[in-house]
């Protein structure tokens, strides 16, 4: 891992609301030739590579991923009556629990090759939009594929990598955002198009020269 999530704010069951993990997790990847040597990263074909993310909990004994939407649960509703004012009755539903993924955002990511802060060339997988429903502490998993083709139509995961242990918070208790790490300045420099912060209390983007619009912050943590 060359960058682990500290911590983010639950983005609740709304379809709309992204709070990402911060600061966002980047995997670099490192490859060998058959005698065990590095490869240089720029000599390594890095369009066939993907990396998924999943969520676990801190022991990583059990897939988070999927959980069930509160909304969709037989709820209780007030009957008011003569005999019994604040009397209450479940209603009971005919439908199934809906269950949604936990873990929102873009899951899988293709390999960038980019400098870090140190100006060293590497290959990194950047996850810049995750966010996670509910509160909670958890880690992610991270799953390495190379992209199936015609001469080897089979994917296997070929390595797994874990971030460290991080919380979610409600609205109420979320400490708020981090100062941007160097590393994700590094990459905005490059034309990531990633949020960066000056400090805790104001924010500024980094768009690519080709933006049209550097003032838009519809979606600033696409990738581009």
């Amino acid at each position: 891992m060359a960058q682990h999530p500290i911590r983010a704010r639950m983005c609740g069951f709304g379809e709309k609301d992204r709070r990402p993990l911060d600061p966002p997790p980047v995997v670099r990847l490192r490859v060998r030739d058959d005698s065990g040597e590095f490869l240089q990263s720029e000599d390594v074909e890095v369009w066939k590579f993907v990396v998924s993310a999943t969520l676990w909990a801190p022991h990583s004994d059990n897939d988070r991923s999927i959980v069930i939407n509160p909304n969709t649960l037989p709820s209780s509703v007030p009957m008011y009556t003569p005999a019994a004012p604040a009397a209450t009755a479940s209603v009971m539903s005919l439908s199934e629990p809906v269950k949604v993924r936990n873990l929102v955002g873009t899951t899988v990511s293709n390999a960038y090759l980019l400098k870090d802060h140190r100006d060293n060339l590497s290959i990194f997988f950047i996850f810049h939009d995750l966010s996670v429903r509910t509160e909670g502490q958890f880690r992610l998993k991270f799953q390495f594929t190379v992209i199936p083709s015609e001469e080897d139509p089979r994917a296997f995961v070929e390595c797994v990598t874990w971030s460290n242990v991080f919380e979610v918070f409600s609205a109420k208790t979320f400490p708020g955002m981090t100062d941007s790490t160097e590393l994700s300045k590094a990459f905005a420099g490059q034309g990531i198009k990633i949020t960066i912060r000056k400090n805790s209390r104001g924010r500024v983007y980094l768009p690519r020269p080709d933006d049209d619009d550097p003032d838009d912050d519809d979606d600033p943590s696409a990738i581009r």
